[in-house]
């Protein structure tokens, strides 16, 4: 099913250049956002997903209800956000993208997207705040798509057939209900505690990271399969790198997303994204859904054996 822009309310984020630095942002903080928190725990949040994930709609909503303590909420589809479009009473999650100009290189970002709106000087339009983001991974396909449409079309045309592609054809490694469940918990309890993420976020917990020494950390297909797509070149580092001497295991999202979501199940899971020429490395644990660590690298985007040595490495710090 194909929609366009016209027929939404989803228009061109105006996000702040350091906004999605992290796996997860969110601006809880900053004091031009507070009185929108406020707004925001006053309604309902409405979210959509791509059209693929609608197959598997109830483990979504399995994913949200885990997570999603600080509005109501209800999943709708994209066509829908027509008839909420002027109702202030509701927020809304959604796919989106943004451009960002780093010296002469010009980046093009995914994200799922919070906002809220609100009444503006102009009786005719509503301005539009953005409370948290959600930075996702294209796969090759979708990257080289939505950069072509960004150079080929007017920014409306392009922000049209973009929002076309990424509701109906695009594939995002770093997307699954229970990866999602992680998401949202950080940016729910961020929010809720009026806090800020954003900037290259590093962190690790110096309690629960430590429990890998005796536990397996599970890792999404999809690092295997985009590490061995890799140049040469790129993993060259293998060699030098001492091996990470705790146990990992590799699963489908399927299999990740059971574990995650059930209740009896305690995993610590690593999540791999790709951010234009930069990555993030994030574990979180299915427990409660806390993030446990995250690493932020700066024009190095591709996953490396490096990238467990470090958890290794900051494992035995900690000790």
């Amino acid at each position: 099913m194909l929609f366009t822009k016209k027929n939404l309310i989803i228009h061109l984020l105006m996000l702040p250049a350091f906004s999605c630095l992290a796996q997860t942002s969110y601006f809880g903080n900053e004091a031009t956002i507070l009185d929108k928190i406020e707004k925001l725990k006053k309604t309902t949040t409405l979210f959509t997903l791509p059209y693929s994930g609608y197959k598997s709609v109830e483990k979504f909503e399995e994913a949200i209800k885990k997570s999603w303590t600080i509005t109501p909420y209800k999943i709708i589809k994209p066509e829908e956000l027509a008839g909420y479009q002027r109702l202030t009473a509701y927020s809304f999650f959604y796919l989106d993208s943004y451009s960002e100009q780093i010296d002469t290189l010009k980046n093009l970002n995914l994200v799922y997207a919070l906002k809220v709106i609100s009444p503006s000087e102009n009786p005719k339009q509503f301005a539009e705040t953005t409370l948290a983001t959600v930075t996702l991974f294209p796969d090759v396909l979708t990257s080289l798509q939505m950069s072509l449409i960004e150079q080929s079309n007017s920014k409306r045309a392009a922000k049209s057939k973009q929002l076309n592609l990424l509701y109906n054809q695009a594939v995002f490694l770093n997307w699954s209900p229970g990866m999602l469940s992680g998401y949202l918990k950080q940016i729910n309890d961020g929010l809720l505690s009026n806090q800020t993420r954003g900037l290259d976020y590093q962190f690790y917990n110096k309690v629960r990271l430590p429990e890998l020494v005796n536990e397996t950390l599970y890792l999404p297909e999809y690092i295997r399969e985009v590490f061995s797509a890799q140049p040469v070149a790129a993993v060259q580092d293998i060699a030098t790198e001492a091996p990470y001497r705790y146990k990992i295991k590799f699963v489908s999202n399927a299999i990740l997303d059971s574990l995650i979501l059930n209740k009896d199940s305690n995993i610590k899971y690593l999540v791999y994204t790709k951010r234009s020429n930069d990555k993030i490395i994030s574990i979180y644990d299915s427990r409660d859904g806390l993030l446990i660590y995250q690493m932020f690298s700066f024009q190095s985007p591709n996953f490396s054996m490096r990238d467990l040595n470090n958890i290794k490495k900051t494992i035995t710090l900690i000790h």
